[in-house]
């Protein structure tokens, strides 16, 4: 009877442990957007991976180069962000247009900053439009939302703690950092 007794005492502790195990791994947070971003320096996808990491944005980025078809990119991104002026051309030749999400404010900031040009593919979705703003917003420093942190803590007490934090852009601090120096404009 002993042996029964301690059989489901022990079971009762691994379902127990299995629960609260569960219950901890919480629920991912989802993104926020999705973008195919096309540019023109190397550097820009570096500095993609920070827009994704701190706006939730997920991101998959194009590395524009001599072999570039922008008829064909036009039907696989949604947004250039791109410095060159040839490549400027060249996009704004099959049809891709400036954003319409800068205000004249944003658009002076970004020229103190990065100073890239944000342009639309002509066929650029719905999606893809939202996280342009994302990314519009984040390059001027102006992207900001909350986001719900839940903690878990106590073991099987299984505490659980909920905190709403503000995570705003962080572009501003990158454009003035070494690594992206190279972005800058003078």
């Amino acid at each position: 009877m002993k042996k029964l007794t301690a059989f489901f005492l022990i079971f009762i502790l691994l379902f127990t442990a299995a629960a609260c195990a569960r219950s901890a791994s919480g629920t991912a947070q989802t993104a926020r957007g999705e973008l195919r971003i096309a540019y023109d320096n190397a550097l820009t996808g570096e500095l993609m991976t920070y827009f994704q990491a701190n706006q939730a944005c997920t991101v998959t980025g194009v590395l524009l180069d001599a072999e570039t078809d922008y008829e064909i990119l036009a039907e696989t991104a949604g947004v250039a962000l791109v410095k060159d002026e040839a490549v400027i051309g060249a996009l704004e030749a099959a049809g891709w247009t400036e954003t319409e999400y800068w205000t004249d404010a944003q658009k002076k900031t970004n020229d103190g900053l990065f100073g890239f040009t944000v342009l639309n593919s002509p066929k650029i979705t719905e999606t893809a439009k939202t996280a342009s703003k994302l990314l519009t917003d984040w390059l001027v420093g102006d992207g900001t939302y909350e986001r719900t942190i839940t903690t878990v803590s106590g073991g099987c007490g299984c505490s659980r703690t909920e905190t709403k934090v503000t995570i705003k852009s962080d572009a501003p601090e990158l454009a003035k950092s070494e690594q992206f120096k190279a972005l800058v404009n003078p």
